[in-house]
This record gives C-alpha cells, structure tokens and sequence, in this order.
C-alpha cells in the first residue's frame, strides 16, 4: 500500500469547473457539496447522488437530537472545529428565525459526570484545552453536593457513586434531522444538482477502460453511468461494504432509545442539559425534552455487528429493510439498569421508540478523509465514529481542503493510515434473530423492566 506522501503526491485537486460527483447526501456529503459550491472562483459543477430522499431515513443524521461539544479531552483540533462550528449553528438559528422556523441548534449546555472522586483525565484535558482557548469562563466544575442542589434528581446517581461534574456553558444538541433538511436547502439555493432514488442509488466505481485505477464516474442502481472528473464517497456506515477500506472503519450498531415523559415529569427535569454520565467508562449519554415532549438516551459502546455472507463485512441493519427491529435485548437490560441507579425517574415512563444507529467507526476514533490509495480521483471521507453531526457547518470546508489537495493541520489528522487494530476491534456481539441475548426485544418487552 502507498503511504500517504505517496498517493497525496499522486492526487492532483480538480481543475476549475470540473464536476465533482458526490455519493451520500448525510452530514458529510451536503456540507461538502455546500462548501464546494460556494466557491465561485472554482465554479465547480458538484452533483449529489443518494439512494433516497433527504433525509434518508436510515441515516444516522436522520435524527431528533445530536450533541453538540467542544469537550474533547486532549483533541484540540476537534474542540477548535466544534468552538467554530458552534457559531456558525448560531448564525443558522438567526437564518431560521427570519424564516420564522424553528432553532436547529439548542444551547442547552453540557453536564458531564465523573464516576471517580475527582475529574479523569480526559475530562481534566477537556477543561484544560478550554481554558487555554481563552473560554474559562464556559467551565464551572462542581461538587456532589452542587451537583444534588441544582439537579436534584441526579440525587440517586450521586448516591451511586457520581462524586464531581463540570457544566460547560456553551454546547448543548442539535435537531439533526432539521439540520439537514436546512443545508439541502442551503445547497439548493447555490446550485447543487441532486439525483435521488434508484436513479441516485450507487452500484460501483466507474473506471477508465485504459486503466482500471481512474475513477471516471459511478454507475447507479438504473444501469446508467454518471462520469465526473472526481467523486467524493460520503456513505457513512455503508462505505465499507460498498468500497475496499482496507479495514479503516467497520460499521458498528449503537443503541437509541426515546421517552415520552409526563407533564409531572417534565417539570421536575425542565432544567436538564445535555449529559454524560461517566462517558469515558459506561458510555451512556441523554438529552432533555426536545420540545416535542420526547427525551433521548444512548450509550455508546463497542456496540454491534451485521456480517454479510462471503466476507463479513459488517453492513448496517436498519429500520427501513428490518420494519420490526428495535433494540437488543442484553441492551436494554443494560438501559435499564443503569438508570436505576442514574436517572430513576425514568423508570416509570415506557420506551416509545428505539433503533440501532449505525456508524463508520475508524480504528482510533478519528476520521478518515484522503485521496484512496488504490485509485485516482476518487476522495473517502468516512469514520464518523459517531461524533460528526455537530461539525455539519463547518465539515465540508475541511472536507473540500483534501479534495483540492490541501496541506493542513486537519488534513493530515485525517490522512488515510495504516494502522494495527487494537486489541478486540472486531470483537464484538453479532445481531443474530434467534439469539436470547442479542436478538431484538419486542414492543411488549420495551414496555416492561423485566426480561
């Protein structure tokens, strides 16, 4: 394999006016088309190809809620992006208010517990980095006791264990859904062409008859060949079951489920912000009523694989192939004990939905956006790993450095690499339907805690 000196050498950024096919229309691919497109000097013609219409409904940005932070332990790039993402949320929110349309971005602020009797270390690198920035000002670290005054009904997590928090002013979620729906309107109006459904529905790479590692274009599901003189892959959780990604990212399942709380409930929780509860030990995270009357918890873990046949690909299992599927059952079991002991108001109110959200989960967690080193041309931007959404307004500008061959800070973070995986990787629970742990729990069994 080349490494990435050699084939950034090889990949030559597109000549003014050239058409720049891009497959996915999710958070990677309309933010890079809008980027793209805003740049008139380069009068690019830039074309989104995508399966369905947007939002695809099995997207993982086809979503109520997605956090925005900047809380990125020792990932300065990360916080500096999301800081900048952040005020282009807000600068959206004005758009839509003069619209008269709902916010996309919510500034609820972010409570992150510690399990521990002090802060962890990547908590700890997360305040330091803030500060550093110039924003101690955002940071205010709190005691048990501070913790039970202003959130009391995180009294019973303090009880188990929860010793200190810090609150970050400035952060909160996203409706991602809206969002994107708000920046394919945004490409719209700046010239992206779309071509959506099975017209939009890739099939494979088109390549030079003269040489197979010339991408010329795609072909899509219809028969017909769409050419291009690049093309930017942005499948999310599907891109290495419909590319060669030398086992850079795997698609992994992370489990979603929704609440419905009462009015009695919803008083009590009227002030809960975006939380992570232990996040670098347990995973699970929340987020508060979404005005809609409805809370969302995750947790994000190793989570799940779908193999397919022949060579084991994990391929996302999703709602719109798998009508009846929910979430696993050792899952929920999971969901449920831990808000016993975190949140147990939540114990009385019934999962109204829930779903497996899939996503590109690289081998370190940091995103892979580079020329492929096995052709020319063509540009991946995948691994996700499920934090990308809240960089939506700023992701295409980065994006679009690497497709003019750009040398930056960013770039190379996300340069194509060869990397070792680590231990247990690939070692994770299979969906299998007649499997008492991992099979999916019926409607009857989302209502009841005892399994």
């Amino acid at each position: 394999m080349q490494s990435h000196q050699q084939h950034q050498r090889a990949y030559q950024a597109p000549a003014a006016g050239s058409k720049i096919i891009i497959v996915g229309g999710g958070c990677f691919g309309l933010s890079t088309a809008y980027s793209l497109a805003l740049n008139k000097a380069k009068n690019y013609k830039v074309w989104v190809y995508d399966r369905e219409e947007i939002p695809v409904r099995d997207a993982a940005s086809n979503d109520i809620s997605k956090v925005v932070r900047m809380d990125y332990g020792n990932e300065r790039l990360c916080m500096e992006l999301a800081i900048d993402s952040i005020d282009i949320w807000n600068q959206w929110n004005k758009e839509r208010a003069a619209q008269d349309l709902s916010p996309v971005y919510h500034n609820t602020g972010m409570l992150v517990f510690s399990g521990e009797d002090k802060l962890c270390e990547n908590e700890k690198n997360t305040l330091h980095h803030i500060r550093a920035a110039g924003h101690a000002d955002w940071i205010e670290e709190l005691n048990a006791e501070q913790i039970v005054s202003r959130y009391p009904y995180f009294e019973t997590a303090v009880k188990n264990g929860i010793s200190c928090a810090y609150y970050n002013k400035v952060g909160g979620w996203c409706n991602s859904a809206e969002a994107i729906k708000h920046i394919y309107n945004k490409c719209k109006s700046v010239g992206v062409q779309f071509v959506l459904g099975d017209q939009g529905c890739f099939t494979g790479l088109e390549t030079d008859k003269s040489n197979n590692r010339s991408v010329i274009g795609i072909r899509t599901k219809t028969g017909d060949t769409h050419l291009a003189d690049r093309v930017v892959m942005c499948t999310g959780s599907w891109t290495s079951s419909v590319i060669d990604m030398h086992q850079q990212v795997i698609a992994t399942g992370q489990v979603v489920v929704h609440f419905r709380p009462s009015e009695r409930v919803k008083k009590i929780l009227s002030n809960l912000p975006v939380w992570f509860g232990d996040f670098s030990r347990i995973g699970f995270y929340g987020f508060p009523d979404n005005g809609d009357g409805i809370i969302k918890i995750a947790k994000h873990s190793t989570g799940y694989l779908n193999p397919r046949k022949g060579d084991n690909v994990s391929v996302p299992r999703t709602q719109s192939t798998h009508e009846g599927d929910t979430i696993p059952v050792q899952a929920l079991r999971d969901f449920r004990e831990y808000l016993q002991k975190f949140l147990p108001i939540t114990d009385d109110l019934d999962i109204t939905y829930s779903r497996v959200c899939w996503y590109s989960d690289s081998i370190d967690g940091q995103f892979i956006i580079d020329a492929h080193p096995d052709y020319d041309n063509l540009i991946v931007a995948a691994g996700d790993s499920g934090h990308a959404m809240k960089f939506l307004p700023m992701m295409g500008s980065r994006i679009s450095e690497v497709i003019e061959n750009q040398d930056t800070e960013y770039t190379r973070a996300w340069a194509w690499r060869k990397i070792v995986p680590r231990a247990g990787f690939y070692d994770r629970p299979i969906l299998v339907d007649d499997n008492h742990i991992v099979r999916m729990v019926t409607s009857a069994e989302l209502r009841s805690s005892k399994l």
